[in-house]
């Protein structure tokens, strides 16, 4: 069960609130004219109606099982009224707040080490009027002192963040020391100890990132003038995949009879591209307790701490009205009773711990920032949920249409929170990431036991950055992410929205050897624009409609890079073959690079074949695009198979896959610096991709095909019911079975999914079963030979195989041929020439009227098939308008030849266009235009492509060298095979005339040819050039 305990309703639901900032630890002071100018203050208001909220403004704890604070918790304040319980004329109310930073107490060592908020600057409060609030109590400590205080443990911390050298990770460096950038060696930094207790050592550390190529450089620290240390930069082999900068740490101590320290730091670097950037330094000191005139002291005293202590402090410099403030809870500070006497403050107190005080003269008060009032919000009172969308305010529109969709579509409970909610809610204000995770877990936790009512999906709508603090231009951060902590190592260092996804008590994203696993199915639909929310919700929506509906579901597209010894190819084998055991109704279409020719240009080598092959597959449909091999958020293989000049040339309106890449930083959302081709597939309007599993960082082969590989094989098996998983679901059960059995953690993390965790991917739920072969039930052992008319007829059910007669609406149907031995062309050295099979030639492609549940077809069997005798395959696809159903049947052969006589001698009839059938021959079109060719035969169209010379091809411009084969891309008609038709994606064409040769052959192996002449001119170009009559 869970530890921890929630609010059943938020202190923000009712009321009036306004949010303030603080930047600094310190006292700060409200009065009358601070509430009237912002609208607190009423006729007559009680000074005890006045509250404070907030969380005390550090970062909230990564791990699950520490303190945590829950909603917003109400800090005691002093208000000063006058003695009259009202609010008015000169009244003022007094609150300590600890501000944004926050140092981490080390009581074994009895020291401290900073911490600096990643995510903000600014620590945030809640004012608001009603009941009674919580003030600050009187401390009195009547016991005598055992131990005697004058001095204090000091404590400075200097840290400014300016860069991250990988876009990546928690960390950010500062100042550099270099002759590139800045020609800057030596820098000087001043610290301010009035007060110094001389006799005592001084301890400073300084944490440096350094870049040294090949040799060792080293940094000189110099206090007051005084060397104290020579810091060794160790060399870095300079290798892009090699730690950037080393982290240089260096601790020492020191003595000066200064009340300052002039703090010089130099860097020697050993060749002229050596880099160094300082993090941060600390500096830990003793000094006497003297409070200046107009200020605040905070200290705090490591010496006088001991079993059964009681410590007096003596205060140097005060006046009658000084105070301390007790603030070792700083959320309920406590005023110490004091003792006056010249210039000298004096208070006792318990001292078998350590304590934080706040001396105070009643003036130099700061004054907190006004942010505004704040909407009521209850996210604690929220029911439970299905789905939780959490998005940026700008997109909360876009949010509610795709909940709407989700509850109507899978009668969902969906739960929209934005940021800003949570933030304030589980955060005190801050933006920390780790609020959101806090928000999903307390509905993880609040269903206890009952699974069924824990959250099933998180959608993290909006983009996110590396850069939490808008330190850049252009940032994106809008849904936040989690970084790790690593920003020196490009192989070590992520962001991964698993972080949101690890709920139970003992969950820590960083502890590597109890692994954590998922709770929840996590997306993200990386939104930076109005505009593209609306995109992706249009493409989500319009995914599940009729439109989309198509024989293309039925199809996978796998692609192989050609390098590294043949390893990119394997793995697309091996994640291939049990692929087709878990979907046996997916055809699969390899492009695997080194079975194209490789062709030299300017830019190096290319494939344009596999450019061409992408283009027009995803124009054609498949389900999923799925590749391995070396590639980045720039392009896809050394050979740029797939880049953005290729994806402006991608026309895929409803038949939208499901992008896989195994490969390198793909789609590295979270740095606004690079725009990269995930994002542009994902927000391509009515084009593109679906989603993405993808990859946010440099990742490694072997470990990608294991991801790659589990991922499939669960999201591709329905379960026994015939459902298919979501994708949330999906990578959630793929990434805990590869944590399982899987020792690579952060490889893991690296893979994200980009899009909506509650879809499915258009898996049709019924099927089709092929029942009889020319009115003979199937046995297994059935022939189909070559030039021989076979009828088959089957039947519609759903997926517990129960007959489905009210089906009415059509089938595709495709017999392939047996498999076929691709030899590779052994391209690249490192890759000697291998083969694998492919099953894409097919015999007939068709569509027949399915009318009760019930279809019928039929077609000649081409002359050009394989004789040999084996397993051929027909795939089938069907829908109605308003359901889908798929099958596969695998149980006849094919080979042979017709014993029956057959005569036929005349080739099909051929009628070309371009972009639709009101072309005419001559005439202007555009500069990509479709080429459509309708076909009629009456034994039907080859398309089998094994005999020589025998495809259906275009030849453009003469270029027979260039043919382009068009067999894929034939379709028989509705209930015809003698009839049919081709689509084609053309490539962009120069300005000027061209011409289309255009060869088809019969199944009998007569050809027909025709040729389309046309002149391609811009839009704003067109004149009238040729008038014809039509029709």
């Amino acid at each position: 069960m869970a530890q921890r305990n929630y609010a059943a309703s938020s202190v923000l639901q009712i009321g009036n609130f306004i949010k303030i900032g603080v930047v600094q630890s310190g006292i700060y002071k409200i009065d009358v004219a601070y509430f009237t100018a912002n609208g607190l203050l009423t006729p007559n208001l009680s000074a005890a109606t006045i509250r404070l909220y907030g969380n005390g403004g550090s970062m909230i704890d990564e791990k699950n099982n520490t303190t945590y604070l829950d909603d917003l918790v109400e800090n005691a304040i002093q208000v000063v009224d006058g003695g009259d319980g009202i609010f008015n004329n000169t009244d003022y109310l007094l609150f300590y707040a600890p501000g944004p930073q926050r140092w981490l107490k080390d009581s074994v060592n009895k020291k401290f080490n900073h911490q600096k908020n990643l995510y903000t600057d600014t620590a945030y409060y809640f004012i608001t009027i009603g009941g009674s609030g919580k003030r600050i109590t009187q401390k009195n400590t009547n016991a005598s002192p055992n131990t005697f205080v004058s001095t204090y443990n000091d404590r400075f911390f200097y840290e400014n963040d300016l860069v991250n050298f990988l876009n990546s990770g928690k960390e950010w460096y500062g100042e550099e020391f270099s002759n590139i950038n800045t020609n800057n060696l030596s820098r000087n930094f001043m610290v301010d100890l009035n007060g110094l207790i001389t006799s005592q050592p001084i301890s400073l550390s300084t944490n440096f990132a350094a870049r040294s190529v090949l040799t060792n450089s080293n940094l000189v620290i110099k206090a007051n003038g005084n060397t104290i240390a020579t810091v060794n930069v160790p060399a870095n082999s300079g290798n892009f995949l090699d730690v950037f900068a080393a982290s240089v740490l260096s601790q020492n101590s020191f003595t000066t009879t200064q009340p300052s320290v002039a703090l010089n730091i130099s860097f020697n670097p050993s060749t002229a591209s050596a880099q160094a950037w300082l993090n941060w330094f600390e500096v830990h000191s003793r000094r006497a307790l003297i409070i200046s005139s107009t200020g605040q002291l905070l200290f705090r005293d490591w010496q006088s701490v001991g079993a059964n202590n009681i410590a007096e402090f003596t205060i140097s410099n005060t006046i009658p009205t000084t105070d301390v403030w007790d603030i070792t809870n700083p959320l309920q500070p406590d005023k110490i009773t004091l003792n006056y006497v010249a210039n000298q403050t004096k208070f006792s107190n318990d001292a078998t711990w350590l304590h934080e005080y706040i001396a105070f003269n009643n003036t130099g008060f700061f004054t907190p920032i006004f942010l505004g009032k704040i909407e009521n919000q209850n996210l604690h009172n929220s029911a439970t949920a299905d789905y939780l969308i959490i998005t940026n305010p700008l997109f909360l529109a876009e949010a509610k249409r795709l909940a709407l969709f989700h509850t109507q579509q899978n009668n969902y409970k969906v739960f929209i929170a934005t940021t800003t909610q949570i933030f304030n809610e589980f955060a005190g204000g801050n933006p920390d990431p780790t609020a959101v995770r806090d928000f999903v877990k307390m509905y993880y936790d609040k269903a206890g036991t009952d699974t069924t009512k824990r959250p099933k999906y998180l959608l993290l709508f909006g983009n996110a950055s590396f850069d939490y603090k808008n330190r850049i231009s252009a940032n994106t951060n809008l849904v936040p992410c989690y970084e790790n902590r690593n920003s020196l190592d490009p192989l070590a260092t992520y962001t991964s929205d698993d972080f949101f996804g690890l709920l139970d008590d003992a969950d820590d994203i960083d502890n590597t050897t109890n692994v954590s696993f998922l709770d929840i199915g996590i997306g993200r639909i990386p939104a930076t624009t109005i505009k593209d929310a609306t995109t992706m919700v249009d493409k989500i929506i319009n995914y599940h409609s009729k439109q989309a509906f198509g024989a293309w579901r039925n199809t996978a597209t796998f692609i192989a890079d050609d390098k590294d010894n043949n390893t990119h190819l394997n793995d697309a084998e091996l994640i291939t073959a049990n692929a087709a055991i878990a979907a046996k109704n997916i055809n699969q279409n390899k492009l695997y690079l080194d079975a194209f020719p490789l062709v030299s240009n300017s830019s190096g080598g290319r494939y344009p074949d596999v450019n061409t092959a992408i283009i027009n597959q995803l124009f054609n449909g498949t389900l999923l695009f799925n590749y391995t091999g070396h590639g980045g958020y720039q392009r896809l293989a050394d050979e740029a198979i797939l880049d953005e000049d290729v994806i402006t040339k991608i026309s895929n309106p409803n038949k939208l896959p499901l992008f896989i890449t195994a490969t390198c930083d793909f789609a590295p959302y979270d740095d606004p610096t690079k725009t990269s081709l995930g994002g542009q597939l994902l927000t391509k309007n009515n084009n593109g991709a679906i989603a993405l599993m993808t990859t946010t960082r440099i990742v490694f082969a072997f470990s990608n095909r294991i991801i790659n590989n589990n991922y499939l094989n669960i999201a591709l098996q329905p379960d026994i019911s015939g459902k298919y998983l979501t994708l949330g679901d999906a990578i959630k059960r793929a990434k805990n079975f590869t944590y399982q059995t899987f020792g690579d953690i952060a490889n893991n993390r690296k893979f994200t999914l980009l899009g909506d965790p509650a879809m499915k991917l258009a898996f049709p739920e019924n099927k089709l079963q092929l029942t009889a072969i020319n009115n003979q039930n199937i046995n297994g052992t059935d022939t189909l030979r070559a030039l021989n008319k076979y009828a088959f007829s089957g039947k519609v059910t759903n997926a517990l195989g129960n007959d489905l007669p009210g089906f009415n609406g059509t089938l595709n149907a495709i017999i392939f041929d047996k498999p076929q031995v691709i030899t590779t062309k052994g391209n690249d050295p490192s890759s000697p020439v291998t083969t694998f099979n492919q099953q894409t030639n097919f015999l007939y492609k068709g569509k027949a009227t399915v009318t009760n549940g019930n279809f019928n077809f039929s077609f000649i069997i081409p002359k050009d098939i394989n004789y040999l005798f084996g397993r051929g395959k027909l795939s089938l696809y069907a829908d109605d308008g308003s359901k889908d159903a798929t099958g596969v049947n695998t149980d006849f052969y094919i080979g042979g030849s017709s014993n029956t006589i057959i005569t036929d001698k005349v080739g099909p009839t051929l009628k070309g266009y371009l972009n639709d059938e009101k072309f005419v021959n001559g005439g202007l079109t555009n500069d990509n235009p479709i080429l459509i060719v309708k076909l009629t035969d009456s034994s039907g169209i080859n398309t089998v492509g094994t005999g020589i010379g025998h495809d259906i091809t275009a030849i453009l411009d003469g270029n027979e060298k260039n043919s382009i084969k068009l067999n894929d891309y034939y379709e028989a008609a509705l209930d015809n095979y003698q009839q049919g038709q081709i689509r084609y994606q053309l490539p962009t064409l120069a300005d000027g005339v061209h011409t289309l040769k255009i060869k088809a052959w019969d199944v009998f192996n007569n050809s027909s040819e025709i040729i389309l002449e046309f002149t391609v001119q811009k839009k704003q170009q067109i004149t009238i050039s040729h008038v014809y009559n039509y029709p």
